[in-house]
């Protein structure tokens, strides 16, 4: 059930709450603003060339979240240290040695089991499933198995493992979210749009490149952490 608050704005310790339509209200605070500062930067970096700099820039807005998440509610500590290792992860894959795409994918898998425990514990236990919760996780396992079917023969030998692991767990990740009792519907929209952040980047690397790959990559994925982290606070209020 969705729940609508009514209430005015107004300012607390953690800055401007603003009324959500999706669950709450939602803390705009400093860090949040800084977040979707950087994640705006960073897009405008992907139309330029590389520089030493632009990994951190690039880590800087998951970095931003994980204390948007702390600022404002301590027990969202599982989803902080879900964006501080998606930080992690975005700085790897932005350095330019091909040695460091493991280490992100590794990251960014460690990433995925904690937003995936915090979300199991707002979820319907499986025995309360609905016909349509049942369908959904279905469908996001069949799309997974299949991607991944596809997806396989341009995998180097040693990434098989690896990409069947992490496919495994951002599907969970995204059941988890899509079958949530959090109120707010940012939550499974940030989820699916992470996922499908991934997709385009797995495509992109290991398929074929297509225009805007990394411009659209990046819009999918700085979208649904934005979205996910301002869901699961918006559910909090």
């Amino acid at each position: 059930m969705l729940v609508i608050k009514s209430s005015k704005p107004k300012t607390g310790k953690t800055g401007v709450k603003a009324t959500s339509g999706t669950g709450g209200t939602m803390p705009f605070t400093p860090a949040l603003l800084l977040a979707i500062a950087f994640a705006a930067i960073f897009f405008i970096l992907r139309w330029r060339p590389f520089f030493r700099a632009r990994p951190l820039i690039k880590s800087a807005m998951a970095v931003l979240l994980a204390i948007y998440c702390l600022q404002t509610d301590t027990s969202l500590w599982l989803m902080a240290l879900g964006f501080g290792l998606s930080a992690l992860g975005d700085y790897f894959l932005d350095l330019r040695n091909e040695k460091w795409f493991l280490p992100g994918l590794v990251a960014f898998f460690a990433a995925h089991v904690a937003f995936a425990i915090y979300l199991f514990e707002h979820m319907h236990p499986l025995s309360m499933f609905t016909p349509t919760q049942w369908g959904i996780s279905a469908v996001l396992i069949v799309l997974t198995v299949g991607f991944y079917i596809w997806l396989k023969p341009a995998l180097p030998g040693d990434m098989k493992i690896p990409v069947a692991a992490y496919s495994a767990v951002i599907t969970i990740m995204g059941i988890t979210a899509l079958t949530t009792t959090l109120p707010s519907l940012l939550v499974p929209l940030g989820a699916i749009l992470f996922i499908a952040s991934d997709v385009v980047l797995a495509v992109e690397k290991f398929k074929f490149k297509f225009p805007l790959d990394k411009k659209i990559n990046w819009g999918l994925y700085a979208s649904g952490q934005i979205l996910l982290a301002i869901g699961v606070m918006a559910s909090l209020n």
